[in-house]
């Protein structure tokens, strides 16, 4: 990824953009770097970690030219002023403290999601970020492949009437919950801003209000169940369902679980994961499977209750833009990037739809008697005011 920019700091709009990135994260090479590769207005020149040595290895590993370690090492990079991106895939509760000081050192910001703790932190980054005239974006990626613009399409065309229902749900069985969350994962961690509905949680009730379209203002959460985990029953949910009340008399259901049990005599027989979409609508039914990463398999199946049913798969816009060797990842960051640069992205989310999310997350947890994950201990205060 080196060698795309000799760019002086002055001359950021002929080359690529220079992307820093707080933490040696392992969704880095999914989120940036390989979507990156095929992006010629992309640039990863730095990495920052506090620990040196596991720093070292990573910017090894993936070919970053500059590392920043030590205490300092976030700071560091922040002030580089040969950055002109900080993507953030650090814990949650982080999440609002490097995003502000981000900004105020005059970066854009590509945050992990959720984009914080709560509804209140996320208002404050856009808040900043729109005075500054940059640009700041929650990463749910799943929104920027054309598969759940298709959906949104089929559903507001009026081709099957109203949207009577929906339900998502994403889980991984516990079999396969073992290998990918070891006993210290940060999402067990209430302090880190941990619970499966701030991580796999956030994808299903996307989905539900992006094809709904209710998105700008937070869902009235009718019921919710969590399941809590062994580490911390009270606090942290290894699974959450819940149901909600949409407007126009739509009704919708989430289930997420970062380790399904199995099922059948004692719970042996493993479940196979779960990445699915269902909208009724009063003349038929859309099922989606893989709405979340759909650029690794995915199909929508479309049953009208009067004609033949149908099976897509949209790896492109109708423009003919994007390809069908990208990911998710791949779509997000070519929108991000558009924004930047000040053109019009494909498909951008607005900063309410970020705002209202967290705000129905903070009433599912409420609703299931768990407490809403603490704001971040960070106080800003603008160097304009000192």
């Amino acid at each position: 990824m080196a060698g795309k920019n000799e760019a002086s700091t002055s001359d950021v709009s002929t080359f690529p953009l220079r992307f820093g990135m707080l933490g040696a994260a392992r969704v880095g090479p999914d989120a940036l770097f390989k979507p990156a590769r095929t992006h010629p207005e992309v640039d990863v020149v730095a990495v920052a970690c506090r620990d040196e040595a596991r720093g070292s290895r990573y910017a090894n590993q993936h070919h970053i030219p500059k590392l920043y370690s030590g205490p300092r090492a976030y700071h560091d990079l922040i002030a580089d002023p040969n950055i002109d991106v900080v993507y953030i895939p650090l814990p949650v509760t982080l999440h609002f403290e490097w995003s502000m000081r981000a900004l105020e050192a005059g970066k854009h910001v590509l945050v992990e999601k959720p984009m914080t703790s709560t509804a209140e932190e996320a208002r404050q980054i856009f808040a900043l970020a729109e005075a500054k005239g940059l640009v700041a974006l929650e990463a749910i990626h799943c929104t920027f492949h054309p598969v759940l613009q298709r959906v949104r399409e089929i559903v507001t065309s009026g081709e099957l009437g109203k949207v009577k229902s929906v339900r998502s749900c994403f889980f991984w069985p516990s079999v396969v919950a073992h290998f990918l969350f070891p006993g210290d994962d940060i999402r067990f961690n209430y302090d880190m801003g941990g619970g499966c509905m701030m991580d796999m949680g956030v994808y299903p009730l996307t989905a539900v209000r992006y094809v709904t379209g209710a998105t700008s203002a937070p869902l009235e959460v009718t019921s919710a169940t969590a399941s809590g985990h062994a580490s911390d029953p009270a606090r942290i949910d290894r699974a959450m369902h819940a149901t909600y009340a949409l407007p126009d008399s739509i009704t919708a259901e989430t289930t997420a679980d970062l380790a399904a049990p199995g099922w059948g005599p004692f719970g042996l027989i493993p479940r196979w994961p779960k990445l699915e979409l269902s909208v009724s609508l009063e003349g038929g039914d859309i099922q989606v499977f893989n709405f979340i990463d759909p650029g690794v398999i995915h199909w929508i199946k479309v049953r009208p209750k009067r004609g033949v049913d149908r099976k897509e798969q949209v790896y492109r816009y109708d423009d003919g833009r994007g390809e069908k060797t990208w990911h998710s990842y791949d779509y997000q960051l070519r929108a991000f990037v558009d924004k930047v640069r000040g053109r019009e992205p494909w498909t951008w989310t607005d900063p309410q739809a970020t705002i209202t999310q967290l705000e129905t997350m903070e009433r599912v947890y409420v609703k299931a008697g768990m407490p809403p994950r603490k704001a971040s201990s960070y106080i800003h205060v603008s160097p304009e005011s000192t």
